[in-house]
């Protein structure tokens, strides 16, 4: 009965939460509104397109607004047409996939920025950069900044953390998003032809931990890539592996009211450099915490404050935190890559805004 209450008013919540643009979870590479109205289904809040045509770009606005979700699509192939700007309206203009890769400067993107906002005056914009680090590179553009990177297997899976903290330490006023990976890199071409392709699917736990640690980091919003394969099907034709980010993308969209109009707080122990990362909020009398370990290879102590009585853990089969840790003695430790979200007991002083 107390998981079924929980989950009630997470749910509640998510209802009469924040519109999809404070903290969107969605999917690139969605094509047709049939797509879009089944990843709405899903609990998906916000979709990219790389369709140009200004007839199918329209279909997947009103299929956007029908389902309360958040557009993304390219706007250089519709900005010519006869179809006026009205039937995009609500459409976050995507300006350019990774400028630093192909080699547009600022300043190019900045023209293009403006170019649009000319035709579109009420409208927003965004842009991928494929790293972190080159995000500084481009301060004259965008509403939304957003990184991409996709770790499985090739690199260390806490580098994305590292990629959306640079990003958002570059963003100034731009909410930052982070791009990451539901896809497998062998259904991509290599770069070098020669050598065999490497690659799997994150499982379960890695998209749950990358998403996390995003957040923790300074994600204001998460896209997975792709839902439409290489290999031209999409993920609803492989129910295991969109399970896989859908376990993950539900829990966001219930923290989603949190993430993005909770007042940000102090986490409620001193971190360590190093150890455990944390990020903390209040919301509507209660405080939440995400704890994430992003080291490799070491389980790091948990904070005996988040083990009282007056913390739960949300999304998880246990009620008491320790139940999920790794036990040494009287100390308990999150294991690496291991994420734990809590949510404390309603406090009296949090009500009156304190």
């Amino acid at each position: 009965m107390r998981r079924a209450l929980v989950a009630l008013t997470l749910l509640l919540a998510a209802a009469c939460g924040p519109k999809p643009a404070e903290f969107p979870v969605g999917f690139y590479g969605v094509s047709t509104p049939a797509d879009a109205d089944l990843l709405a289904a899903h609990g998906y809040d916000a979709v990219q397109t790389y369709e140009t045509d200004p007839a199918k770009v329209a279909a997947m606005a009103r299929a956007a607004r029908r389902n309360g979700q958040l557009l993304l699509a390219t706007p250089f192939g519709v900005m010519g047409s006869t179809w006026p700007v009205r039937d995009y309206r609500g459409t976050v203009w995507y300006l350019q996939d990774e400028p630093d890769v192909s080699g547009v400067s600022d300043a190019e993107l900045a023209a293009r920025d403006k170019k649009v906002r000319a035709w579109d005056p009420a409208s927003k914009s965004a842009f991928v950069v494929g790293s972190g680090s080159a995000a500084a590179d481009y301060p004259g553009a965008g509403d939304d900044l957003m990184v991409d990177w996709y770790p499985v297997p090739h690199l260390p899976l806490e580098s994305v953390g590292e990629q959306v903290r640079l990003t958002k330490a570059a963003a100034g006023k731009r909410r930052t998003w982070a791009v990451l990976q539901a896809f497998n890199w062998k259904d991509f071409p290599q770069r070098d032809p020669k050598k065999p392709r490497i690659g799997r699917f994150p499982d379960m736990a890695e998209i749950r931990f990358m998403s996390y640690d995003a957040v923790v980091n300074g994600a204001q919003g998460i896209w997975y890539f792709t839902y439409s394969t290489a290999t031209g099907t999409n993920l609803a034709q492989t129910p295991e592996l969109m399970f896989a980010v859908d376990w993950t993308a539900r829990e966001l969209r219930a923290m989603a009211p949190i993430f993005a109009r909770g007042r940000p707080i102090p986490p409620p122990f001193a971190p360590v450099p190093g150890e455990n990362q944390a990020r903390a909020w209040t919301y509507h009398g209660r405080d939440y915490v995400v704890l994430v370990n992003p080291n490799a290879g070491k389980d790091c102590s948990v904070d005996p404050e988040l083990l009282k009585a007056t913390w739960r853990p949300l999304f998880e089969v246990r009620r008491d935190p320790r139940e999920l840790l790794r036990r040494v003695g009287g100390l308990y430790f999150l294991r690496q890559h291991q994420v734990l979200v809590l949510e404390s007991r309603l406090r009296l002083k949090r009500l009156l805004g304190r």
